[in-house]
């Protein structure tokens, strides 16, 4: 039998990188186009000149922009020098802070990574590794831990993507192009009612900041201003303009919001942590099960991008710093109070973070600073304030195995902790004050206070019969009869 010759393969256009590696047959490939494989699974078709050539060249550039790199490796400088990371790509100026937070980092395809919180161990490690080899290349970008530099905050490079999964190349783009369809007309006027009735008590995003990109045109993310214009809907009859006009179907508006959030979530960035707290935020809640699922999602975004590390005394724009602390307090905020509404153990503990309590000057803005956005200002401190007394009530909820006696001590001191929190509030958010004027904010707070006294009560109310319950378990367990249970006749 004559042997089958190896067939002719011209060497004008060779096999791409990729195909070469898993060493299958690479064909359609051209300078200009990628070969079959690559173009199924929409990855880079990359080709050398030779095998050992390390100059490269792509085939079909407009189709790699819709695919992110690998993980690169970023020099990194001795501890003490490295300013304190954004959980972007490292930029520093004014001017980058709206675009890396409310940004669309669809529309900059070179931000194919993100900036991941390595542990404190690992941050130990490196501090060791970085005294021997300051001189030479790590692939961690490093900064300063708040308050001392011996426990250095470690941020590793993390692809964005997934490898070889087909997604949209700017998630929510569909999504919003839709929305935009519906309220064109009305867009400025919901802009202006957000941020004078919403934000004020509950201040996630940087107006300026957001306003700049809204002005600029085509820069905010997509599933941002889909879900900023779903949350602003509900506020549709408070405008003398708007509820002259038919309102749009809310329902439909939050469904698209719903499936931008799902594409968004393949590449997580930054402004992803907006768009899903406004999705736990809005109102109507159409399902609880998916808000629950979205809490756990969104802690876990933002212990993966450093948020819950106190930033105070980071090298980076006090604005920057202002917005990460009013951000993971959000996140505590719907953490602990999503799991009193729906009766699920909070995932955020207090030993797990060390973000200091939001002061006026990290919410009030120079150029807002009127009396009214002052009042509402101190809302959100004190709503945060009451959410730390919440998060030690809610462990005495979900104790499997609670203790009475530390129990008791536990509703005592927090029955004191809600004493000292009434008094210390200003006059004009009490319930019973005088003012005309109404504080944003301040009927949900007070709703909120009342709520976590009344959980404390339950829970003295329930003690005596959890110890009942407790005494009867410990005494079935030793009983001598409970060991040798009678024997069937």
């Amino acid at each position: 039998m004559q042997k089958q010759q190896r067939p002719y393969r011209s060497h004008k256009f060779p096999a791409c990188e990729r195909c070469r590696r898993f060493k299958r047959r690479c064909t359609g490939g051209t300078p200009d186009q990628p070969c079959v494989l690559c173009n199924l699974q929409e990855v880079p078709c990359i080709i050398s000149s030779s095998p050992k050539s390390s100059s490269r060249s792509r085939r079909g550039v407009k189709h790699d922009q819709r695919r992110p790199q690998t993980s690169r490796i970023a020099p990194s400088a001795p501890i003490d020098k490295v300013p304190s990371p954004a959980p972007a790509d490292g930029e520093v100026g004014q001017e980058h802070i709206g675009r890396d937070y409310h940004g669309s980092p669809g529309q900059d395809h070179s931000k194919v990574e993100l900036s991941m919180f390595a542990s404190p161990v690992l941050s130990e490690d490196i501090k060791i590794l970085e005294r021997y080899m300051s001189s030479k290349t790590s692939s961690l970008s490093t900064g300063e831990r708040s308050g001392s530099s011996d426990t250095p905050m470690v941020y590793l490079k993390a692809p964005r993507r997934r490898e070889g999964l087909s997604m949209a190349a700017n998630p929510g783009k569909r999504q919003k192009e839709i929305v935009m369809q519906v309220i064109q007309p009305y867009t400025d006027e919901l802009v202006r009612l957000y941020f004078e009735e919403i934000h004020p008590a509950f201040p996630l995003l940087d107006e300026q900041l957001f306003m700049e990109l809204y002005k600029a045109g085509d820069k905010l993310s997509p599933v941002l201003v889909c879900y900023f214009f779903s949350v602003s809907l509900v506020l549709w009859h408070h405008s003398p303009m708007l509820r002259q006009f038919p309102k749009p179907d809310v329902y439909f508006i939050w469904n698209l919001a719903v499936e931008a959030l799902q594409q968004d979530f393949l590449a997580p960035a930054l402004s992803t942590m907006y768009s899903v707290l406004l999705d736990m935020g809005g109102r109507p809640i159409y399902s609880m099960l998916v808000n629950t699922i979205n809490n756990g999602r969104a802690v876990t975004l933002a212990q993966t991008l450093g948020l819950n590390r106190d930033p105070t005394n980071w090298r980076r724009p006090k604005s920057e710093k202002s917005l990460r602390i009013r951000l993971w307090w959000a996140v505590v905020i719907h953490d602990r109070w999503s799991s009193f509404a729906h009766g699920i153990s909070p995932t955020i503990t207090k030993s797990r973070y060390d973000v200091p309590i939001p002061m006026l000057e990290d919410i009030i803005t120079d150029s807002n600073q009127s009396d009214t956005r002052i009042k509402a200002a101190n809302s959100f401190i004190h709503l945060c304030t009451l959410t730390e007394i919440l998060g030690e009530v809610l462990p005495l909820v979900y104790d499997l195995n609670p203790n009475p006696k530390e129990t008791w001590k536990q509703i005592r001191r927090l029955e004191t902790d809600l004493d000292e929190w009434e008094d210390r509030l200003p006059n004009y958010l009490h319930r019973n004050n005088n003012e005309n004027t109404r504080v944003s904010g301040s009927s949900s707070l007070q709703l909120s206070y009342l709520a976590v006294r009344l959980l404390l009560n339950r829970i003295s109310l329930h003690q005596p019969y959890q110890q009942t319950a407790t005494v009867s378990k410990q005494h079935a367990t030793t009983s001598p009869n409970s060991a040798n249970p009678p024997k069937k006749s």
